[in-house]
């Protein structure tokens, strides 16, 4: 692929601090550009992996000291996310449970991995 079609695709603005970094050589720029897009999906894995296995033991951690039913306890009345400034994590909240009651799909890790 041309450099120019390149710079069309990605954004010339992108592109160009590519070019300049590797001394005006485009074709350098290009595969600069390319392993940067495989070292960013490699680094998302493992930001994946280590978001999963936080909310995971945070959640443990929630369990034993509110119960198996913490997130659905928090949307029903008097629920901690039912107080002022809640309410987008109430409506993320009750919107996942809500379809997984619906598809009689609800368990509580479900419903974690939903939100």
């Amino acid at each position: 692929m041309r450099c120019k079609t390149f710079g069309q695709i990605i954004s010339e603005e992108r592109l160009t601090r590519y070019v300049q970094a590797c001394g005006g050589n485009t074709r350098k720029a290009m595969a600069l550009y390319r392993y940067n897009l495989r070292l960013s999906q490699e680094m998302f894995t493992i930001i994946s992996c280590f978001e999963v296995s936080l909310r995971n033991a945070i959640n443990v951690i929630l369990i034993n000291r509110f119960g198996n039913d913490r997130l659905k306890d928090s949307i029903l009345p008097n629920g901690i996310f039912t107080i002022r400034n809640t309410h987008k994590t109430y409506d993320i909240i009750l919107y996942a449970y809500q379809k997984l009651v619906h598809e009689q799909a609800y368990t509580h890790t479900k419903l974690l991995a939903e939100i």
